[in-house]
């Protein structure tokens, strides 16, 4: 029994010294990055302090970080500091300028971290992480296609929504607002999804507009969508469109002139004539037959 216990204490002494040589060690005690969302192409200050929480001085302490595979590069800088050492207790403050490539995609990446020092004339090397964010935004613009709007008259809206941004749109929908002198004639609300970056896509809408309608109509809208970090976001827009009276598009081009009364008279007139010619034609026929008896 007193054995047993012995091997317990013995166990946990054990466990204790391991902890604490885990606990010992040159580490990254705090990381800042400015600014903390980074575009792409933008420059960044990235600062790691190394504490050295050992019971000895250490000596060519190396900090580096691995930019392979990431679209990070240093800028106007390596991507390593060394110091001639750290004294017991103290810390030091590693500062690296880096640039996020231009067409880096949005993201949380991992950079490793190489801390390299001599400590009682033994190399000793260990590694850590940080992460950086790069939130490439979306930039959505919306165009009317090609809308001819009369006063009066039922219309198609076909509303193009384009990314024009660096960053991906998840999860889109476009809600029409209720306007003036317009009128909605189906779903305000359509779901559209996915846009990606440099990509567009369109939607459609049947409205009436007022006899009585602005010339100029301003119709607000309402995009809803998920950036990549699945972010809520909400952005209002103003669409322009131009309304004109049926005159207004005859004279422009925009519509064609009915001719269906002219069609109609047209065809009433030759009917006339054509029953005027028949009755003349008999009447000349009769007189002739006449003349003949």
């Amino acid at each position: 029994m007193l054995r047993k216990m012995k091997n317990k204490i013995l166990s946990l002494v054990l466990a204790i010294l391991f902890l604490s040589s885990l606990a010992s060690a040159l580490n990254i005690d705090s990381v800042s990055v400015k600014p903390e969302e980074i575009k792409p192409g933008e420059k960044i200050s990235l600062e790691l302090v190394i504490e050295n929480n050992l019971d000895s001085d250490v000596e060519d302490v190396s900090i580096s970080l691995d930019l392979k595979d990431i679209p990070f590069a240093p800028y106007l800088t390596s991507n390593q500091v060394s110091y001639e050492g750290i004294k017991e207790g103290k810390e030091k403050e590693a500062r690296f300028n880096l640039i996020a490539f231009s067409d880096a995609e949005s993201g949380t990446y991992k950079i490793p971290v190489k801390i390299s020092y001599i400590l009682d004339l033994k190399e000793i090397e260990k590694e850590g992480v940080v992460s950086l964010i790069i939130n490439a935004k979306p930039e959505l613009e919306v165009f009317a296609e090609d809308a001819i709007l009369i006063k009066g008259q039922s219309s198609e809206l076909i509303i193009r929504i384009v990314n024009s941004g660096l960053g991906d749109v998840k999860l889109l929908s476009l809600e029409l607002e209720t306007v003036r002198g317009m009128r909605i004639l189906d779903n305000k609300k359509v779901y559209i999804g996915d846009i990606d970056s440099d990509d567009f896509d369109s939607v459609e809408f049947k409205l009436k507009v007022d006899e009585n309608a602005p010339s100029i109509i301003s119709l607000p809208i309402k995009l809803n969508y998920k950036d990549f970090q699945n972010n809520n976001i909400e952005e209002n827009k103003n669409l322009e469109l131009r309304i004109y009276t049926k005159e207004q598009a005859i004279n422009l081009g925009l519509v064609k002139k009915s001719n269906t009364l002219v069609i109609v008279i047209g065809i009433i007139i030759l009917i006339i004539l054509f029953l005027v010619y028949r009755a003349i034609r008999k009447k000349l026929k009769k007189k002739r037959l006449g003349q003949e008896v």
